[in-house]
């Protein structure tokens, strides 16, 4: 089944069938997150990975192209790839890259309809040592319950984890050892909202360490703060108006 991503845009869908309309939404949503990324400043050389599914099949994907930077990506520039990542639609000469590591997320969970993995400067930092984060503050507490660790990334051998088996049925936000955060979502500015409180999070708890304190809210106040889905798509939102309003030449 596939899930459906509706973010408001400023663009007229009305006159289009629903899932070319609901394809159009989730295109411009992927444009719009990638030009927040480059403000957020979690562009890092041409790593960088964003994909979210096509909502006529569960086996085609659209994607960020490779070595474009994302401040400059436009809804005409997204590839569409299949299951190998093979590139089935988009600008001639273009190539993808890192879609085997998003597929074995989208395809282990039907809600990860997005899956988003930058390298962002606190995220990659805090994934020195792997842990979960600790509700310091009630930002870092909207990820609580949603967190898995996976600590094989860049071993060999067998008996190692995937992505997917840490991941597990729940998690939103992976921390990969000395790889930053993975976050999936059943839309795009679910996943990417995870990201950014993540990246949030990560920053607040390494300034935190090297100033000698902080401590955790109190474990019963702490559901009251937690995302879900609906929500972390309604705290994307006025990001992804800022972007439209301030960049609208991503719709071309």
């Amino acid at each position: 089944m596939t899930a459906v991503l509706e973010p408001t845009t400023s663009t007229s869908t009305s006159a289009l069938d629903p899932v070319e309309a609901d394809r159009r939404d989730r295109k411009v949503a992927l444009a719009a997150t990638l030009r927040l990324f480059a403000r957020l400043g979690y562009e890092f050389g041409f790593n960088g990975h964003l994909t979210v599914r096509d909502p006529g099949s569960d086996d085609l994907f659209w994607a960020n192209p490779w070595q474009l930077p994302f401040g400059r990506v436009r809804v005409s520039d997204l590839l569409l790839v299949d299951a190998s990542g093979a590139i089935v639609a988009g600008p001639p000469g273009a190539v993808v890259s890192g879609f085997a590591s998003q597929h074995v997320l989208h395809s282990a969970r039907a809600d990860a309809v997005a899956v988003v993995h930058v390298h962002s400067p606190a995220g990659f930092t805090w994934s020195s040592s792997p842990r979960v984060l600790d509700p310091l503050t009630t930002d870092a507490a909207l990820l609580h319950g949603l967190q898995a660790v996976h600590e094989d990334f860049g071993r060999t051998g067998e008996g190692r984890a995937t992505t997917a088996d840490s991941l597990g049925p729940t998690a939103r936000v992976l921390i990969q050892r000395g790889h930053g955060f993975i976050t999936v979502g059943r839309s795009l500015p679910e996943a990417a909202f995870y990201f950014i409180a993540a990246e949030r999070a990560a920053a607040a708890a390494l300034q935190l360490a090297a100033a000698g304190h902080g401590e955790p809210i109190e474990a019963s106040l702490l559901p009251k703060w937690t995302l879900t889905p609906e929500l972390a798509e309604q705290h994307f939102e006025p990001h992804l108006r800022q972007v439209l309003h301030d960049e609208p030449d991503l719709l071309g």
